[in-house]
Order: C-alpha cells, then structure tokens, then sequence
C-alpha cells in the first residue's frame, strides 16, 4: 500500500491555490478516461471524485492519482470496437449507423435515445455538437419522453450489455467532474471522437485473410481516420474559441473589478 499525496480532482479551491489549472486537469482527465476505454478496453468502475487526486507535481504542473483499482471491467475487443464505432457515428450524426449499432448493443428501437444520453442531442438534431438543443429539439423531445411508461424505461436498462452499463456509469461521473472542473461539452466530444477512431484505426488482427484484405483493412481505416480528424478539428476549433470566450469573460470581470475599485478610491480620495 501506498501514501499518494494529492487534492480530490473537484476541490477547486485547493487547485487554484497550488496554481494549477483546473480546466487543463479535467482535459486531462477526459483523456486518461478516454484512451483507457476506446484504446486499451478498460474502465475504471469508480471513478468518483475521492478516487482521483491532482498532485501538484509533475511536467504539466500536476500529475493525476488514480485510486480504488479493484473495480476494473475489461471490455470484450468486439464491443469495444462497436463501441468505437458508436461515436464515430455520434459526431458524424449517422442516425442509420446509430440504430444499427443499437441492435448490436440489444437495445432495438431505443437507439434513438443513446446520443440523448451521451450527448444531450436527439438523434436528428441539426445543431452544432457541443451546443444545446434549439428550443424545437427541446419541444420534440419532451414530447417523445412524455410517450415512455416507466416499464419501457425498465426495458430499456435491462436490455443494454454490462460492458455498456459500466461504461455509462462511469461517462456520467467523469462528466460531472468535467462541469464542476468548468470545461465545456466540446472538450468530452472532442476528446472520445479523437480516440474512438483511432481506436478503429489500429488493424489488430493482420494475419486473417489474404494480404490484399489485410491492406485494404489498413487503408479504410486511415482514410476513415484522415476524414475524422478534418471532422475533429472543426470541433477543437469550436472548444478552442469556448476556452476563449471564458478567458475574455475572466479578462473582462477582472477589468471592471479593477476599475470599480479605483472609481471607488478616486471618489473617495
């Protein structure tokens, strides 16, 4: 056993005054949690905020001490190839693709609510990924939920695979620290579409089939993964203009802060 020194990944106060950034920790965070589950197929069963602790040491300023390994689900590789395959069509917005993986996953017809639950979109939503719904979606989906009895919900739950149960309890955890962390929905996005196609890149299995299917395997994939990142960077322009737009906001909090303060001395002096 081991003494690890380090704050809990949500105390914000503590973070701040060891200097450290809290929206590079939660970026941070989004990338362990995402490389772990679309890459190497493991999930951390517990990811609360006391099982994760910023030690404000190391080359970015802080390291992140992961606790409580003994909740560990390792993924079957088809599912989390699936898996993969599922955000791949999220952010491409593949209603078809999305229904199909559903049968996969066991849920039939409550595929359509999968992006509601992972990116707070329904289905067919034409807004901008990592935004809201419009005021319509909002009103569509309000309506469809109004439709479903508590048994279809029941079904619902009882009908996913575990691998994808474990995998939405700890999205939903990681999620909430992300928000009190003050990061944006695009940096999640961002970060789980980046890794779910490079999750489909790697051709695990080369030696199946003739070489010339081995190749073309290959091949797709890179383009497949080319066509994604053009994808990801419209993203991580977006995210990029959020981290923007907030620091501005501080920038400009801090400004009036100042000047009310010296309007307040010079009315005083």
């Amino acid at each position: 056993m081991q003494f690890c020194p380090g704050y809990k990944v949500d105390d914000l106060d503590s973070l701040q005054k060891s200097g450290v950034d809290p929206r590079k920790v939660a970026k941070t965070l989004v990338e362990v949690f995402a490389e772990m589950i679309f890459i190497h197929g493991f999930v951390h069963g517990d990811p609360h905020p006391g099982n994760i602790l910023v030690s404000p040491n190391g080359q970015k300023g802080f390291t992140l001490v992961l606790l409580d390994h003994g909740m560990y689900k390792e993924l079957d590789d088809g599912f989390r190839r699936d898996y993969c395959r599922f955000w791949k069509a999220l952010i491409l917005r593949n209603a078809d693709e999305i229904q199909r993986i559903g049968e996969y996953f066991g849920v039939g017809g409550y595929a359509r609510y999968l992006p509601l639950i992972f990116t707070g979109k329904p289905i067919n939503s034409k807004s901008a990924l990592g935004k809201g719904m419009s005021d319509e979606e909002k009103n569509i989906v309000k309506q469809e939920l109004k439709g479903l009895a508590m048994e279809d919900i029941s079904s619902f739950m009882e009908s996913l695979p575990s691998d994808f149960l474990i995998i939405l309890r700890t999205d939903g955890v990681i999620r909430s620290i992300l928000s009190k962390l003050g990061v944006s929905r695009s940096v999640r996005l961002v970060t789980y579409a980046k890794h779910a196609v490079y999750g489909l890149s790697v051709v695990r299995d080369s030696k199946s089939g003739s070489m010339l299917v081995a190749l073309l395997s290959i091949i797709r994939s890179k383009l497949s993964y080319l066509q994604f990142q053009c994808i990801l960077g419209v993203l991580g322009l977006i995210s990029w203009l959020d981290d923007v737009r907030h620091l501005s906001s501080k920038s400009l909090r801090s400004l009036l802060a100042t000047a009310q303060r010296l309007g307040f001395s010079h009315a005083n002096s």
